[in-house]
Order: structure tokens, then sequence, then C-alpha cells
């Protein structure tokens, strides 16, 4: 990340206290991401260890992502426990069947997460930070492939 940028970001919340998962929030936003160098930085600018920095980053991981981005559409599908009760790892693989039988067109980018938070809407699938039903969210793939 460009460290200009990233002291504008800080520069932001010069005033508040207990900033950074402000800042964070900001740096995922526009970076789409969490690099290691931005953590660095701001530990060092925020006057924080390091490690208070990574854990709240990986805390907060429906927030936070620590890889770059790889692909157009972010999928991400719960393996937290109500969803691996209501047959979350079946939900999994039919969608990695639906973008597989889409094809690369889509641009998506399957990863099965821990906890989205949402355990109410187990088993629960997020494309692009829309929360979506197992059907839904095929629906939602089969009409990425139209947008490319």
């Amino acid at each position: 990340m460009d460290m200009v940028k990233l002291d504008n970001i800080i520069a932001r919340y010069q005033a508040e206290k207990g900033s950074l998962i402000s800042i964070l929030h900001d740096i995922q936003r526009e970076e789409g991401w969490i690099a290691d160098d931005a953590m660095s930085y701001l530990s060092s600018r925020l006057k924080l260890p390091l490690s208070e920095v990574f854990r709240v980053v990986s805390y907060f991981e429906k927030c936070f992502s620590r890889r770059g981005p790889r692909g157009k559409h972010a999928v991400k599908v719960c393996q937290g426990t109500a969803c691996h009760l209501k047959q979350g790892g079946e939900v999994l693989s039919e969608i990695k069947e639906t973008i597989e039988k889409e094809g690369a067109d889509t641009g998506c980018y399957l990863e099965a997460v821990r906890c989205l938070g949402c355990c109410t809407a187990a088993p629960a699938v997020e494309i692009d930070g829309r929360l979506l039903d197992k059907e839904g969210a095929k629906k939602a793939i089969s009409q990425l492939k139209g947008e490319t």
C-alpha cells in the first residue's frame, strides 16, 4: 500500500482515541485487503505493538482480509458450527461445482471461512458482501458470468 495514502487515512482519525479499527476499515475499503507492510506501518505510527494490530485484523476476519484480491468476486461459504450442522460442507461443494460449471468467466474466488456471523441464516454464503442462501448464491454466480 502507498504509505502516503496510509498517512492520509491515519490523519483522518488523528483526534480519535482507539482509532485502529476505523483506520483498518478504510484500508480494507480502499485496498480490498490489509497487507503486512500496512500493519507494520500502523504499528509504528500508532505506537502499538504489531501483535495488537495483527490480533485485531485476525479476530475480525469477516471485516478484514489479509489476502490480496484473487478474483473479481469474493464468494465465502461459512463452515462454522451452526453452518456445519446445517450441511455447510455440502453447500461449499455445490457452490464450488457451480463456479467450475460457469467457468473462469465469473471471476469468482471461493473461500471457506470459519464464521460469517450470520448463524440464524445457516448455512450462510456471502458474495461480495451480500448474504445469500445456497440457491440465491448459485443464481448470483450464474449472473456474474454475464457481467464480464
